[in-house]
């Protein structure tokens, strides 16, 4: 791993957070009532969209498609990406409702507990995507 492929993860991990939460308010929106059940769904069915789009994005730009990267590999991405969509899920109802962040943040509570569970998150799914799924290789 280095700080250039490491840098590419990050950029591609923002944009795909941002595309992310987006997806999840909508979801959000779009279920009406604000309960920790359909909070909950609207957070894993946003993180579904996310590993596709983030699998696609870290193929071509992170590791390199060009390398043989492919979706030969795309069920242990998801292995990875269902773990941190769990660790996500568990850190966003934490901080949503653990913290009384609603108090703090009003409405944007929702984006913000989602947002912060995701980079806690991905703290540890990028080691264990550079090592198990795309491999210890650098472009």
């Amino acid at each position: 791993m280095c700080l250039a492929q490491y840098s590419r993860f990050i950029v591609v991990g923002g944009l795909v957070a941002v595309i992310t939460i987006a997806c999840r308010e909508l979801i959000g929106y779009l279920l009406g009532a604000d309960t920790p059940l359909l909070y909950s769904m609207s957070v894993v069915a946003a993180y579904g969209l996310g590993i596709v789009l983030s699998f696609v994005l870290n193929s071509q730009f992170t590791f390199g498609s060009k390398c043989g990267y492919g979706w030969s590999r795309f069920g242990r991405f998801v292995a990875i990406a269902i773990f941190g969509m769990f660790l996500t899920w568990l850190l966003s109802i934490a901080l949503r409702y653990g913290l009384r962040l609603q108090s703090v943040f009003g409405d944007a509570s929702a984006g913000f507990a989602f947002a912060t569970g995701a980079f806690l998150s991905s703290v540890l799914t990028y080691p264990l995507n550079a090592l198990l799924v795309f491999g210890p290789r650098v472009r």
